[in-house]
């Protein structure tokens, strides 16, 4: 049960290294996130500005609207490209923090069955109820961390089947806009 230093320091520069893992993680994601949002910004700037130059030109109302239509079409390609992208960073950033919290939640479990075992050298009758609680948590973190699993795994494939349906109702109106 009692610990030596090395031991500690080992356990400590673990905890470090989960934390390094965790900050690393938030930073690209919030990186790749940025690069999204500015990249479609600067689409959104040039095509804007080709669109009016576009539209200054136009002779008649009915090649303005038929512009105006390819345009909006293209525009909401663009954002649903841009949505799923936004998402798959998402994902990506969550199934990484799931696996570094098993990863974590694994060697805190293993420090609690060493601590139990350190334990029945020093009172092997008062170990025995001890050991049979760690194990019960262990267990029970187990089956929570199962069932985040599933659920975040249900979101991910909700918000995936909700990003398709409205692609395709919106790709739909557009082009039946722009077949107008």
């Amino acid at each position: 049960m009692l610990k030596s230093n090395d031991q500690i320091k080992a356990e400590a520069q673990k905890s470090i290294d989960i934390a390094l893992d965790l900050v690393t993680t938030s930073i690209h994601s919030v990186e790749k996130l940025t690069h999204i949002q500015l990249e479609l910004s600067r689409q959104i700037l040039m095509e804007t500005t080709h669109v009016f130059k576009d539209l200054s030109v136009g002779s008649d109302s009915k090649e303005v609207s038929a512009r105006v239509n390819t345009i909006v079409t293209q525009a909401v390609e663009k954002n649903i490209a841009s949505v799923r992208d936004v998402l798959d960073v998402v994902s990506e950033t969550q199934t990484k923090i799931s696996q570094i919290t098993e990863g974590n939640l694994q060697h805190i479990q293993q420090s609690a069955l060493n601590s139990v075992e350190g334990l029945a050298k020093y009172n092997p009758s008062g170990a025995e109820a001890v050991g049979e609680s760690v194990k019960s948590w262990i267990q029970n973190s187990n089956q929570m961390l199962a069932a985040l699993n599933k659920v975040s795994a249900q979101v991910s494939e909700f918000a995936n089947n909700n990003i398709n349906t409205a692609t395709d109702a919106a790709l739909k109106a557009a082009k039946k806009a722009n077949a107008k």
